[in-house]
């Protein structure tokens, strides 16, 4: 079982993977403000945090993660992820269905915690817009280098300082460039955006129906009889 918090709603989703040792609460700022921009948001915890060390898969918590956006309705997904977090996003994003993109703060190049992942490997196994970031005095900024390298189609952004991770959003410029990314790859679509077009179909199709009746009948009226006065 994993736990999380769902913020908004919509057919967009997004979906976001702490890594080993990162509070859902650093991630709250960034989940919010996605959600006030029409997406439905699911924040989760990884099992790393509630089960032994080494018994975890965090692969697996991805995907179950992106089955219950699809359970929930959303039929895209862009798939955000920090260190650990980030590696198995990248390393499992083949097996995301709907996938649109990858935001990947301080990925790591390969873990072997647990099961061992490969985001080197899984971002070039996708073709979809990868955006990553990272700071240029944090020791794993070659790694994001790497990982940015792999993917086709990649947005790379070393920041100032030391800080990784989640931590990376804490400074509201770059919680805005993930925002933007996140926008430009997947504009948000409501349920209600979802239904306009095809309830607008049926309305339609009704009233064509109905005139058809009309004129049918019409065509159809018993004339009078002319013959009774002959």
């Amino acid at each position: 079982m994993l736990r999380g918090l769902v913020l908004g709603s919509g057919s967009s989703g997004v979906l976001l993977t702490p890594g080993t040792g990162e509070s859902l609460c650093a991630w709250l700022p960034l989940a919010r403000q996605l959600a006030d921009d029409g997406y439905q948001v699911l924040l989760h915890q990884v099992r790393a945090e509630v089960v032994p060390r080494g018994e975890y898969r965090y692969g697996l918590d991805v995907m179950g993660a992106a089955r219950e956006l699809h359970r929930r309705d959303v039929t895209s997904i862009v798939a955000a992820g920090a260190g650990t977090g980030a590696t198995a996003v990248a390393a499992t994003a083949e097996k995301i269905s709907g996938l649109k993109a990858l935001v990947l703060l301080t990925p790591l190049a390969v873990t072997r915690q647990g099961t061992e992942l490969d985001a080197v490997a899984g971002a070039r196994a996708v073709d979809v817009p990868t955006f990553v970031a990272a700071a240029q005095n944090d020791v794993m900024v070659g790694e994001a280098r790497e990982v940015a390298g792999a993917a086709s189609d990649s947005r790379l952004e070393i920041v100032p300082g030391a800080v990784a991770g989640v931590a990376l959003t804490a400074n509201s410029a770059m919680r805005d460039e993930v925002r933007a990314f996140v926008r430009e790859v997947m504009p948000p679509r409501t349920f209600l955006e979802r239904w306009t077009l095809p309830i607008g179909g049926v309305v339609l199709l009704a009233l064509v129906v109905a005139g058809v009746v009309v004129l049918r009948g019409r065509n159809t009226t018993t004339p009078p009889d002319v013959s009774a006065g002959s």
